[in-house]
């Protein structure tokens, strides 16, 4: 079974992506990042594995392969990383199409067999299928549902009224992601969060509030104002992509440029 819950004992996290679209690449790509950085003992790996499943690699030689690598990071250097798996539509910014019967079968077998610390599931699967994921994760902290709107703005009302539906999910991470389309849409997600990162954290919930695009960078650069629990990297630019996300040299130089203002 999967861990019971992510650990924020430390406060917010940093969170290393890994897209790869086959096993070796997976497997090798984990270890540079664990080896690249374990002096940093509290990140977290996010395991992208839509990557994976839009080229037809098995399901079980992917739960296989992060037994591999893990049993590998703790004989070889002591180090037990924790990990979190997404899979994502794209109609949710993912990288695969598969039917909602197929995504289940994924999500339960990745939980039941892989012995990771979380699931991140979409929102519109989650709504569809509501009852099937209560029952999966009933009574575990691992699970994580992502809201994420790229093609349209959010009023202040609409962010709000989003904030109190995922309240009442199952989800132990709460992840809100919205495209910024002026500074005043990052602003809105910004403020909305911290309104309710209370109440989230009241019902036992952990707050991820990101704003993507250039113009959404600040939410990832003053994740503490929004009470944002992870900060997502990329590990495969040395820059800001169309997407928004930072690698961790930029997101530390763009976090002075604004403390010293």
């Amino acid at each position: 079974m999967a861990r019971e819950k992510l650990s924020f004992k430390n406060g917010s996290r940093q969170c290393f992506r890994v897209k790869e679209i086959d096993l070796k690449g997976l497997y090798d790509k984990i270890v540079e990042v664990v080896t690249t950085y374990s002096e940093d003992s509290d990140f977290i790996i996010e395991l992208r594995i839509d990557y994976l499943i839009n080229k037809k690699v098995d399901v079980k030689e992917i739960v296989d392969c992060i037994a591999k690598v893990k049993k590998y990071l703790v004989e070889e250097f002591d180090i037990d990383r924790q990990m979190i798996v997404t899979l994502r539509n794209f109609s949710n910014g993912g990288n695969c199409l598969i039917s909602s019967k197929d995504y289940a079968a994924i999500i339960e077998t990745i939980y039941e067999k892989a012995k990771v610390d979380a699931i991140d599931i979409d929102y519109d699967f989650y709504e569809k299928n509501a009852a099937f994921v209560k029952k999966l994760f009933k009574g575990k902290k691992s699970l994580i549902i992502t809201y994420n709107c790229q093609d349209r703005v959010l009023s202040k009302e609409e962010y709000s009224d989003l904030y109190k539906t995922m309240l009442k999910t199952p989800a132990y991470v709460v992840k809100v992601v919205t495209k910024a389309f002026s500074t005043d849409d990052t602003e809105n997600l910004m403020n909305t969060a911290k309104e309710f990162a209370p109440l989230l954290e009241k019902n036992g919930k952990v707050n991820v509030s990101i704003s993507t695009g250039k113009l959404g960078i600040a939410s990832r650069v003053m994740y503490e104002y929004s009470d944002t629990k992870i900060i997502y990297l990329d590990t495969y630019e040395l820059d800001m992509v169309p997407a928004g996300e930072i690698n961790k040299s930029a997101f530390y130089k763009y976090r002075k440029l604004i403390g010293n203002k």
